[in-house]
């Protein structure tokens, strides 16, 4: 038990190793790839993700410190242009981005050294670990934080302007994005939020102008999603929640209303489920709305009888077209709008009991059928004796009947071929094939099984 133990945990480990190589080789392979197409941003991630996999991979060790070199100077060489622009936003990101990197180099390094110390490798090997030891990181620390600084003062500047502007939503925004950079940023908190409640007091008297102006036109749900958004920017502002409320409510009775009348128009028309509908629509304006619970109940009632019955009648056509399997989803279909409706749920056990059976199973029944011999009229020439253990091979269907509903079977003419022994006397047999056509009847029994015997 322990031998086995020792086992499982030896392949577990062989497993992981084999995972770890192959992630580690896709990884090197698409840092080669990216290397050649001069994205050396991603071919740094990559061959980092390959090193941190398998430290061990002496193609990406021997990779690494060349990407590293075109990465920190790709990266560096951008951050100029950023900064030359003036994008201190970019700039900053792209200082973050040096500092990321160092640390993941840092990480290798040091992965590297407890990995050096263990193996013995060549001198070709040793040198490339060395050279990605030798890797230098850029301290850009005081650059980041002198990015930070700058992109905080230039959203601040543009925060003011928005200000004066009296595009107040626009310097919160600014005001915020400075803070972003540099938490505390000068009065940029307290800015903030007098920006933010004078754009929220702005948008406030709007929408409350939306409200007056959709009363005016009777558009009383309009005017209540106008006051509800005045009051969402300004709590309490003036009487826009009572007003939210008032108009919301009279909107209700309103939809309740429309609903209702437009269900006793369908109901009028017929259309009993479109009417049931209608009624619980307006119930879900006002609830207990009138009596439109009770005529909901009475529709979905007259509506799912109704259904039932064009479910019934469709089942009885398909039934005559002789689609069984059709018809006993019809009267499923019957069954589930009214339980228990007529004998639907009978007729559909029913119609599925008169589904022919599928040809591997017509296969078995006849193979069943012969199985206390044939009659030697099989067998074209004359012969005596009787046949038995008889073997089908082969049958094809020649004609299948339509099913006789009054005697309950499926009448079908079979080509039948297949080999029997012929008793001739006790002791003298002969093995002989058949080719043949014979008419059967396939029927279930009083089991409910499926039987087949030839005429």
């Amino acid at each position: 038990m322990q031998l086995m133990k020792q086992v499982m945990v030896i392949l577990a480990a062989l497993l992981l190793l084999v995972s770890c190589a192959s992630v580690s080789e896709k990884n090197q392979k698409l840092a080669e790839q990216s290397m050649q197409k001069g994205d050396y941003a991603s071919a740094f991630d990559q061959a980092s993700h390959s090193l941190h996999a398998e430290i061990g991979n002496h193609k990406a060790i021997a990779l690494f410190p060349a990407i590293a070199e075109h990465a920190f100077a790709q990266k560096l060489t951008e951050i100029d242009h950023y900064r030359a622009a003036a994008n201190w936003d970019r700039a900053a990101y792209g200082y973050d981005r040096i500092i990321d990197m160092n640390r993941t180099v840092q990480s290798i390094q040091d992965a590297m050294r407890t990995y050096a110390q263990k193996v013995q490798v060549t001198r070709a090997r040793r040198a490339a670990m060395n050279q990605l030891l030798a890797i230098r990181q850029h301290d850009v620390a005081a650059l980041r934080d002198e990015a930070y600084e700058r992109a905080a003062a230039g959203h601040y500047g543009n925060g003011k302007r928005y200000q004066a502007a009296r595009d107040y939503r626009q310097a919160t925004q600014e005001f915020n994005q400075a803070l972003s950079f540099v938490s505390g940023y000068r009065d940029a908190i307290k800015l903030a939020a007098e920006t933010k409640h004078l754009a929220d007091l702005a948008d406030a008297r709007i929408e409350y102008a939306k409200g007056g102006q959709a009363i005016r036109t009777h558009d009383h749900r309009a005017a209540a999603t106008a006051f509800a958004r005045a009051d969402a920017f300004i709590r309490g502002f003036k009487d826009a929640h009572q007003l939210s409320m008032k108009y919301m409510a009279i909107a209700d009775q309103e939809d309740a209303l429309a609903n209702y009348l437009q269900g006793e128009r369908l109901a009028e028309a017929h259309h009993y489920r479109d009417a049931a509908a209608a009624f619980t629509a307006a119930l879900g304006f006002v609830p207990d709305f009138r009596d439109a619970t009770q005529l909901a109940t009475h529709y979905t009632d007259l509506a799912n009888r109704e259904d039932a019955r064009r479910s019934y009648r469709e089942g009885e056509r398909l039934m005559d077209r002789q689609e069984f399997d059709q018809a006993a989803i019809a009267f499923d279909k019957a069954d589930r709008f009214v339980p228990g409706f007529r004998h639907a749920r009978d007729m559909a056990a029913r119609a599925r009991s008169y589904i022919a059976p599928e040809f591997f199973e017509l296969r078995g029944l006849v193979q069943k059928s012969v199985d206390n011999g044939i009659p030697l009229s099989w067998l074209r020439d004359v012969h005596q004796g009787y046949a038995e253990d008889v073997k089908i091979s082969t049958i094809r269907i020649i004609r299948q009947g339509r099913f006789n509903t009054t005697h309950e079977y499926w009448p079908y003419r079979l080509q039948v071929k297949g080999v029997c022994d012929l008793e001739v006397a006790k002791g003298n047999e002969q093995k002989l094939a058949f080719d043949t056509v014979v008419d059967y009847r396939v029927f279930r029994d009083d089991f409910g099984e499926w039987r087949a015997t030839f005429r």
